[in-house]
């Protein structure tokens, strides 16, 4: 298991240190790093998003109650605490601070949770957990984000804005077709995968590319995110599950998933709209290299 945990994790580190090489042999600099940026979050993602939210059966999405309860009330509690916390305790402007929240309560559930939780739980639950992190992440959280993110100081315009991103679009539209039962046709799906299966890797891609134009970082905000993430999160979440009595099971599957490293979504959404990009790009490394230990000790102690 840790074998396929290393090989899980490898790929994103990979693809970073490409990222980095290319910037540094000036193939790509940090202009090429908002343009790829802008395809990713325009046109891959959204044909990416929208096809896997569309393709997931209506019974898989409202087949598991508990595991889908326990996730988003984690997911989103995590992120409204973490974003009041940094907004009105520690005085954090509102952009960085939905970033820095979004950072711990977005786990890379389509990416790395794909190729870790099929082994340890199975097809069938793996892809009710992976389709509920998706939802929970491009149909709620993803919206407030755009929303903190919007330079209009009005609500109403920042709501309209925000309804407007393809990617939000593509989530709520992919959504309202799963739930109405219409399956998308197995003929249509090259249609949107062709483009859209690249999305992840071009974004990991770009924080390589930023990670060299704007260093590699290390400080105090970046470690609490990255501890937060990787450690705290999942173990308050355990704590809360133990006390409410949960299943064993249940609390496996939602602790692991947690447990699994940050996505690129803060980072791409950092570079998108101009905010920390290397605390953002850094983060994320930060956070994927700790988890090859971090995630270790959940799998083991959980087993």
């Amino acid at each position: 298991m840790l074998k396929t945990l290393i090989f899980a994790l490898l790929p994103i580190i990979v693809t970073i240190a490409l990222g980095y090489w290319a910037a540094a042999r000036d193939y790509f600099d940090d202009q090429d790093s908002r343009k790829f940026v802008r395809l990713v979050m325009n046109f891959m993602l959204p044909l990416s998003v929208f096809s896997g939210i569309w393709s997931t059966p209506r019974k898989i999405i409202i087949q598991d109650i508990p595991l889908a309860g326990w996730l988003l009330v984690s997911m989103v509690g995590c992120y409204v605490l973490l974003l009041l916390v940094y907004r009105y305790v520690l005085h954090t402007e509102l952009h960085i601070a939905s970033l820095r929240a979004m950072s711990v309560a977005d786990p890379s559930v389509p990416f790395i949770g794909s190729a870790i939780l099929p082994l340890i739980f199975g097809n069938s639950l793996s892809a009710i957990t992976i389709g509920i992190c998706t939802l929970i992440i491009n149909i709620i959280i993803l919206p407030v984000v755009f929303g903190a993110l919007s330079s209009d100081g009005s609500l109403g315009s920042r709501v309209v804005n925000t309804l407007r991103k393809p990617l939000v679009v593509a989530a709520l539209l992919g959504f309202i077709l799963a739930l109405l039962g219409w399956q998308m046709p197995e003929q249509i799906a090259g249609s949107f995968e062709l483009l859209g299966k690249g999305a992840g890797g071009l974004a990991i891609f770009a924080t390589g590319i930023v990670l060299y134009t704007r260093k590699i970082l290390i400080n105090v905000p970046i470690v609490l995110t990255v501890l937060g993430k990787n450690v705290i999160f999942p173990i308050v979440i355990l704590l809360i599950m133990m006390a409410a009595g949960a299943g064993s099971e249940l609390q496996r599957i939602v602790v692991l998933t947690l447990a699994i490293p940050t996505a690129t979504m803060p980072t791409s959404l950092a570079i998108q709209f101009n905010v920390h990009e290397s605390e953002l790009a850094s983060t994320q490394f930060w956070s994927t290299v700790c988890s090859f230990v971090t995630l270790a000790v959940f799998l083991v102690a959980l087993s």
